[in-house]
């Protein structure tokens, strides 16, 4: 059934499907896929690609468009099913679902064509089974998350934590795709990005979405804490929600700093010390070297890691202003452009900062190739996401 805003018939509805033109229709996708923040998800995965001795173009390209179909399937799939309740949601209101601009059918289709791209891609590609079976289980996972959101008006503890997996899991099933072997670096990074997924979870989304998730029996960690609506503009956060957040910021400023720390403490010379197994000895496995000049300077390793701490710090202060102030910028119903997810933004930065200061520890270096795409994500990603939060649509 195709539905339609509220008061618009049936066949005007139909008829400006119809009619629409491409330049209507390529926004109408943007705002349903949300591109700039599809980049975003991609980069754990292709970071997991670049975590080997020998990255190769080819996987790195193919982990980074699983992970922009995931996070797109992901989004297509929550539009739809969340229809009904967008209707009353203030931030929602541009939504091309929500103004009978496209047919949730489609939109259904398209999610259901992305989520098998992800799937059987992965499931064909994968160097080993259980690389694998986690293409199949992200995909899963993330729609029954969606599901089970949607029908309760908001995520329990639980899935809020499985959600921050799926987002920041692409790391080390893009390391296990591409053949390498998961250790201790990759599982505090991974932790950075799910833990800047959280924040972002609990903040940004869940206070926009704050009025529908109270009349829809939400139990988010806003509501489950008491934040409400003060007047004129913004929030009241109680204590214990400001605990929580803040908790989690500064856990990704020490996994931002513990992953800095493992690229600083690589061997110089070309030996990588291998993860501590408990229980285990210590052991010192010997790389071979790469060509002259293509092993990272200490000196640049510490540049790249210091830079992702400030960017960590200056994501916290930023939070911490924002709560200070209320978030009025947050408000869905009484601020007309909603913004003040730059923290988000800052906190991205350290997770890719300290990345590239992780993966110049490899004795080859970060090949130059690797460089492109990420300068290339910011300079059109940057843009579209600071555009994305001015306007408050998805």
């Amino acid at each position: 059934m195709e539905s339609r805003a509220a008061g618009q018939p049936a066949g005007r509805a139909g008829a400006a499907r119809w009619y629409r033109p491409a330049a209507g229709r390529l926004a109408d996708a943007r705002a349903l896929t949300q591109p700039e923040a599809a980049s975003a998800d991609a980069v754990p995965f292709a970071v997991g690609g670049l975590a080997l001795t020998d990255p190769q173009v080819r996987a790195v390209l193919l982990l980074g468009l699983a992970g922009a179909l995931l996070s797109v399937y992901g989004r297509l799939l929550d539009a739809v099913v969340g229809v009904d309740v967008d209707r009353i949601n203030p931030a929602r209101q541009r939504s091309p679902l929500v103004q009978g601009r496209v047919a949730p059918g489609w939109v259904a289709g398209w999610a259901v064509l992305t989520g098998l791209a992800v799937a059987g891609g992965g499931w064909l590609w994968a160097a080993s089974l259980p690389a694998r079976i986690g293409f199949v289980a992200l995909v899963g996972l993330r729609a029954w998350l969606i599901l089970s959101r949607r029908r309760m008006g908001g995520g329990p503890p639980l899935p809020c934590l499985l959600v921050a997996a799926t987002a920041a899991g692409g790391l080390p099933l893009g390391v296990a795709a591409a053949g390498g072997k998961v250790g201790v670096g990759v599982l505090v990074l991974t932790a950075g990005f799910g833990l800047a997924a959280l924040v972002t979870d609990w903040t940004v989304d869940d206070l926009r979405n704050l009025p529908t998730d109270r009349v829809c029996g939400g139990r988010t960690p806003a509501l489950a804490t008491g934040v409400h609506l003060r007047r004129p503009r913004g929030f009241v956060f109680p204590r214990r929600y400001t605990a929580i957040v803040l908790t989690a910021q500064i856990g990704i400023v020490i996994a931002v700093s513990a992953t800095g720390g493992l690229a600083l403490a690589a061997d110089p010379a070309g030996a990588a010390i291998a993860p501590v197994v408990p229980g285990g000895p210590v052991v010192v496995a010997p790389v071979t070297p790469g060509p002259p000049g293509g092993h990272a300077s200490l000196a640049g390793r510490g540049l790249a890691a210091a830079a992702a701490v400030l960017a960590a710090l200056v994501a916290t202060a930023g939070l911490v202003r924002l709560i200070r102030s209320g978030a009025p910028g947050l408000d869905p119903i009484r601020s007309p452009r909603p913004h003040g997810g730059g923290f988000v933004l800052a906190n991205l930065l350290a997770c890719q900062l300290v990345s590239v200061a992780w993966l110049l520890t490899e004795p080859a270096g970060l090949p130059l190739w690797a460089l492109l795409p990420a300068v290339g994500g910011w300079v059109v990603g940057l843009p579209l996401r600071l555009q994305a939060g001015r306007a408050g649509s998805g």
